[in-house]
């Protein structure tokens, strides 16, 4: 459990407007049928329950509005949204089964999908939340020679990341600098906020609480960018969906909706963070409102389908994969792993 759960830890949540059956034949169907008032494919008086979970952040704000709006999948169809705050409780949920739909680090998405989990990865939707900030007079790379530098979790996401930005700008991240490893984010902010460390790896929105706490600490490298200039892409998918097979294969018409829904939820948050901030603080998962409205321009929300970010996916395993193989379950997944729409 305790290797699910640091793992469920690295950092560190849908795209065509539903359409109906084609129409039946004249000469077969009565015309009653025509009208198709369910997106389920099975019997149309199953009573069918869905859950929905992400963790607390970035990947509860991606999916609030349908959180606030619980938009109808069906007159027999009930959806349950979780935010879980605890990463472990999370994965525990998944590998049991007790989750349809989730937002998971995509790290952990290949590590179940390797150990036989039976998901399948449909959307990043989370492009990189990571940022270097603090009080000293950092403008480049080179500026970190020698300095302290506070994270959390050796060898969780942001400690390979930022390992694999320094290796590449030609700093060696065990001589050149000290890596300092904090036990949790909230004390990784705590100790930003009152001083006591200059420079930190802090992702949003905590980013966010510490630069309106602390007036003096500053962004100095957007790791995000610096991705995309070693990668030419975008980003990297930091966060994705994942969609359980039996889901998959037994409701693909529920499953089409859900993917256009939670796009549009993206979309609606990006356009309205003050409203989404509401929402969110209306949930009562510690996230302040004005927080989260700050927050969304940094946190790269993006519903992008697998399909079309296959090739950035593996790009972003396989340099997990070369720095710690366990990050992702030992290999990097087939075709099999993602769902093609």
């Amino acid at each position: 459990m305790k290797k699910i759960i640091s793992l469920s830890l690295i950092l560190t949540l849908f795209a065509l407007v539903f359409t109906g059956c084609l129409p039946a034949s004249e000469n077969t169907k009565p015309a009653e049928e025509k009208q198709e008032k369910n997106v389920v494919d099975e019997k149309e008086n199953e009573k069918i329950t869905l859950k929905v979970a992400a963790p607390s952040g970035p990947t509860t704000v991606s999916l609030i509005k349908m959180f606030k709006d619980k938009p109808s999948f069906g007159d027999n169809i009930e959806v349950i949204y979780e935010s879980i705050k605890s990463p472990d409780l999370l994965a525990a949920k998944i590998i049991s089964g007790e989750v349809d739909f989730a937002v998971v680090p995509t790290n952990l998405a290949a590590k179940l999908y390797n150990k036989g989990v039976p998901y399948k990865l449909a959307a990043p939707t989370i492009w990189g939340v990571l940022y270097v900030a603090g009080t000293e007079n950092v403008e480049k790379w080179n500026d970190l020679k020698n300095k302290e530098v506070v994270t959390i979790g050796r060898g969780l996401t942001p400690d390979i990341l930022f390992r694999y930005l320094l290796s590449k700008n030609g700093l060696n991240p065990d001589e050149d600098l000290k890596l300092n490893y904090l036990s949790s984010p909230q004390e990784l902010a705590q100790t930003m906020i009152a001083g006591k460390n200059t420079i930190g790896i802090i992702p949003e929105p905590m980013l966010t609480t510490v630069l309106m706490k602390n007036k003096d600490i500053k962004i100095y490298i957007d790791m995000q960018k610096e991705w995309k200039k070693l990668t030419g892409y975008e980003s990297y998918p930091q966060s994705s969906l994942i969609i359980k097979n039996e889901v998959l294969e037994k409701y693909p018409k529920v499953v089409d909706k859900f993917l256009t829904e939670y796009e549009n939820s993206i979309k609606w948050v990006n356009d309205n963070p003050d409203k989404a901030g509401t929402y969110v603080e209306d949930l009562n998962i510690g996230l302040n409102a004005k927080i989260v409205e700050k927050a969304i321009p940094r946190s790269n929300i993006k519903y992008v389908d697998a399909s079309n970010a296959k090739s950035a996916i593996r790009e972003y395993l396989k340099v997990l994969f070369d720095f710690s193989p366990e990050s992702i379950g030992g290999k990097l997944p087939e075709d099999e792993f993602y769902f093609e729409r």
